[in-house]
């Protein structure tokens, strides 16, 4: 069953246009992040949940350096600066979340990425825009 579970998703990944990665790449990030509030809201004296937090911080903090690197600077001009700083932003937020255990950093974070991917779907689905 998992083995069927992860080719399909390679496949999708395979097939996907850049904007649909992108899309996918912050699915993942959120869904990192919400498994380690969810291990912090849990307890942090459980080794489980101490290991669940880092991970998946760690993970959500690559993912957005990924996608921080991915970004065409000149060409993206304006839009593309501000998702620079909003990555850095991010990226140091957490490694503040993870140090200090802190919910709240966490959960803006979530808010955050959460508009940045419905801005994201909103091009994918209103417009002809090719990236």
């Amino acid at each position: 069953m998992y083995r069927s579970y992860q080719n399909y998703l390679e496949n999708q990944v395979k097939n996907a246009n850049p904007l649909d990665l992108v899309i996918m790449l912050y699915n993942k990030t959120l869904s990192c992040l919400k498994i380690a509030k969810k291990a912090i809201e849990e307890g942090l004296d459980n080794s489980d949940n101490i290991k669940k937090k880092a991970e998946n911080i760690g993970k959500a903090t690559e993912i957005i350096a990924y996608l921080q690197g991915s970004l065409n600077l000149e060409k993206g001009g304006e839009i593309a600066q501000n998702l620079n700083e909003i990555y850095d932003i991010l990226i140091s937020e957490l490694i503040r979340a993870n140090i200090e255990n802190n919910l709240e950093i966490i959960t803006k974070s979530i808010g955050v990425l959460e508009n940045l991917k419905k801005a994201w779907e909103d091009i994918k689905y209103n417009s002809n825009v090719r990236i």
